[in-house]
């Protein structure tokens, strides 16, 4: 991760308007020069400006840029314009001083400017954007049949595993494998051979969990794995 902040652009900015230094170049961060000094804004630019500066509005926006999603995308959410969406990742969330997935989890992980924004993004790193839109759609964003059934598949695939290290409870083992039989059904039809096969293979970790490992000998405990 290169040593700057992703809202750097501002920063820098911002300090040459508050010393009353020249002007910077670049079009976006004449504008915002302009804004902070108080002349008439661009629209863009006071729109984004008008979202870096309300908590919530900002770490909801940058939790979508965090994890990679479009403009297209996230005005398909929100409804924020592309153009702001554009605007707001040029001038206060630069994505392009992550080198790697593994910067994009440290900044989730080590983020401290605001309570709300450090859970939404560890949220949306750690289950994904899909994820994040139906939370911020509440519920109102659809997922296409192929997307949701390849989260199916990983969530059983998961889920058997941690079964063969752990002991579980038998409720809430027949709780995930309905779980897993309601989420296989509402798929798209054309691969039930699959689905069926796949289905079986979580039945079948769950019923013979008293063939795994127990917590003891694992060093898990299923608080841990199920929390």
């Amino acid at each position: 991760m290169k040593a700057q902040s992703p809202d750097h652009r501002y920063l820098e900015t911002k300090a040459a308007a508050d010393k009353k230094e020249a002007c910077p170049t670049g079009k976006l961060e004449q504008a915002l020069y302009l804004l902070l000094q108080g002349n008439a804004p661009d629209e863009l630019v006071a729109r984004a400006y008008d979202i870096y500066t309300h908590e919530f509005k900002r770490e909801v926006l940058e939790s979508f840029l965090l994890v990679g999603a479009s403009p297209t995308e996230i005005c398909s959410v929100i409804r924020v314009p592309e153009a702001v969406t554009e605007t707001y990742g040029y001038l206060f969330f630069d994505n392009s001083i992550f080198t790697d997935d593994l910067d994009v989890i440290n900044y989730a992980y080590t983020y401290k400017r605001s309570k709300f924004g450090r859970e939404l993004k560890r949220f949306a790193v750690d289950l994904g954007r899909e994820c994040l839109k139906i939370r911020i759609s509440r519920g109102a964003y659809n997922i296409s049949a192929g997307v949701t059934q390849q989260g199916i598949r990983s969530t059983a695939f998961l889920m058997s595993q941690l079964v063969r290290v752990n002991q579980v409870d038998s409720n809430l083992a027949n709780a995930a494998l309905r779980w897993a039989q309601v989420g296989l059904r509402a798929t798209e039809e054309g691969e039930n051979k699959e689905a069926d096969s796949l289905l079986e293979q979580l039945k079948m970790a769950l019923e013979t969990r008293e063939e795994t490992t127990s917590s003891e000998r694992s060093g898990i405990s299923p608080e841990d794995i199920l929390h």
